[in-house]
């Protein structure tokens, strides 16, 4: 992964709930990554994934939160937070694991991630107040009703490109 190339083989998955060893095929870049009993070696996979480019993607959802802020997208918002939040806890995971552990960076990403656990929390209390302001739905107004309109929301290509899924197969 290291080398870009996608020749990754996970080994050792226990089924007691250990650790599975992710290995790339090209270069050897090694990861232990924590398991369960019912973990398959895709789930081992994805975190690995996670891990591997956790920094790129607390940069990319650090610049859409701006945008959803800007919006008032709430509950997207509080979502957001909450992956930046276990991000930030992942990445103080990692560093525990360095063999020259800096316990000052360790805590800085742990203070991180209660800092954005606390945005969550306030981006869910504005969701909450907005909705009632906007007063309750009835049933008629509810997203389960049938509906006989075929409203469709507007989709910028900026939030296409911002969508965490967009290039995932």
């Amino acid at each position: 992964m290291d080398c870009g190339e996608k020749s990754v083989k996970v080994t050792d998955i226990k089924k007691k709930g250990a650790f599975a060893t992710v290995k790339c095929g090209n270069c050897s870049l090694t990861k232990q990554v924590l398991v369960n009993s019912i973990s398959e070696p895709v789930d081992a996979f994805g975190d690995f994934i996670d891990i591997f480019y956790a920094d790129q993607e607390i940069q990319r959802l650090e610049k859409r939160n701006h945008k959803l802020k800007d919006e008032n997208e709430w509950g997207e918002l509080a979502f957001s937070y909450s992956i930046l939040s276990d991000l930030c806890k992942t990445k103080a995971a990692i560093l525990l694991e360095e063999e020259d552990v800096n316990l000052e960076e360790v805590n800085d990403w742990k203070i991180r991630s209660e800092y954005y656990k606390n945005l969550e929390k306030d981006a869910l209390l504005k969701l909450e107040t907005d909705e009632l302001e906007r007063g309750v739905r009835t049933d008629e107004e509810s997203l389960f009703a049938e509906s006989d309109t075929k409203i469709k929301k507007e989709r910028k290509i900026d939030d296409i490109f911002d969508d965490p899924g967009f290039l995932e197969f």
